[in-house]
């Protein structure tokens, strides 16, 4: 079989490669793509990659052919490239839907096509259209029900991984204490800091002021905590605008997108990252031990053993603690004049400083 080029973006594709990419796979066999309309989505600072929805036209009919994929490039952003090769972003992702999609509990999408030169810095995917379910929204928030539905759909999918012999196998798939990793965000989380202070630092109490700066100290070993037993597959950006949700026309009632961070490590970091993130702090705190007891539950009822609530909660608390490392980095580096980055970014601090002084996280600091 012929190898594709890879097309470098979504202004390179054309009928005859979609058409050879699909039959590759045999999402078609009979069917070409006569012609297609795209329209390019997910665009905004920061962004890791470059994606495009496609809506296609065939020559002839063929039952279960998609009328409509997303296209997924890297980012074409040069800085933005950088920080996805170095970390392996784009490897990462490629990997998980050859390798791994088909074995997780989770809801992800179909991948109809796949392909990547690392070398040469060339990936693309082809990826099913989850509408019509809707996407969540990370600064609106989410509903307790719609939280208590993304954490029992995750407790199963980090269940099935829990200390699996194929963690071993996934060598591809960092630990969260990956040296590279540790380094950036240690280093991000120092340049960061003081600009952050002076752009959010006034909504925040004295005693989280003194959280932030001994959090400093404290990044690599609670990364390393985070990468010891019992381990299972973290998502890693598992928050509300990677999650879709069932609307009335149709749709899974949880699917799940963006792999490009997964890590292997403490699973209930996911938890800690969305309840801390996405839900309003007065939702959070009526709800909070019931769904973590609700997470530990379902984990002990798909065979994990040895991982008492205690522990589980001791757990989240610390990487409630750890997440406040995202808002001082994302609001201490966003463009003030970005509206929405700004926004999202102050009400994600908002919450995540609430979540730590309730759980009283700082104690946990090393002294």
């Amino acid at each position: 079989m012929a190898k594709l080029k890879i097309p470098a973006g979504p202004d390179e594709l054309t009928p005859e490669w979609l058409t050879q990419a699909l039959r590759q796979t045999g999402t078609i066999t009979d069917a070409t793509v006569r012609s297609f309309e795209s329209k390019t989505i997910g665009e905004g600072a920061g962004f890791m990659g470059q994606l495009a929805q496609v809506a296609l036209l065939y020559e002839g009919s063929e039952a279960g052919a998609p009328r409509s994929l997303i296209a997924k490039f890297p980012s074409d952003i040069p800085e933005n490239r950088d920080i996805g090769n170095h970390f392996r972003f784009y490897e990462r992702e490629t990997r998980f839907y050859q390798e791994i999609a088909d074995e997780v509990e989770l809801r992800t999408p179909r991948c109809y096509y796949s392909a990547m030169d690392v070398e040469a810095d060339e990936y693309v995917m082809l990826l099913e259209d989850l509408a019509p379910a809707r996407v969540g929204d990370q600064l609106a928030g989410c509903s307790p029900e719609e939280a208590e539905l993304a954490i029992r759909h995750l407790a199963k999918f980090h269940a099935t991984w829990w200390e699996s012999p194929r963690l071993a196998e996934i060598d591809w798939m960092p630990f969260v204490s990956d040296p590279t990793q540790v380094q950036a965000v240690e280093d991000s989380y120092r340049d960061t800091w003081d600009s952050f202070l002076g752009r959010f630092g006034d909504k925040l109490p004295a005693s989280m002021v003194r959280i932030g700066e001994r959090l400093t100290d404290n990044i690599a070993s609670l990364m390393a905590y985070n990468a010891e037993p019992p381990r299972t597959i973290i998502h890693g950006d598992y928050r509300l605008d990677n999650l879709f949700f069932a609307t009335p026309e149709g749709g899974d009632p949880l699917a799940v997108i963006d792999w490009q961070i997964a890590f292997r490590g403490r699973g209930v970091f996911d938890v800690a990252y969305f309840m801390s993130g996405g839900l309003h702090p007065k939702d959070r705190k009526a709800k909070e031990m019931e769904i973590l007891r609700s997470y530990h539950n379902i984990l002990t009822e798909n065979g994990v053993r040895d991982y008492s609530f205690d522990q589980c909660l001791h757990d989240y608390r610390l990487s409630t603690l750890f997440c406040l490392v995202y808002p001082v980095i994302g609001g201490g580096s966003v463009d003030m004049g970005n509206e929405r980055g700004v926004a999202l970014w102050d009400s994600i601090l908002l919450r995540n400083v609430a979540a730590i002084l309730d759980l009283d996280a700082g104690e946990l600091l090393a002294k």
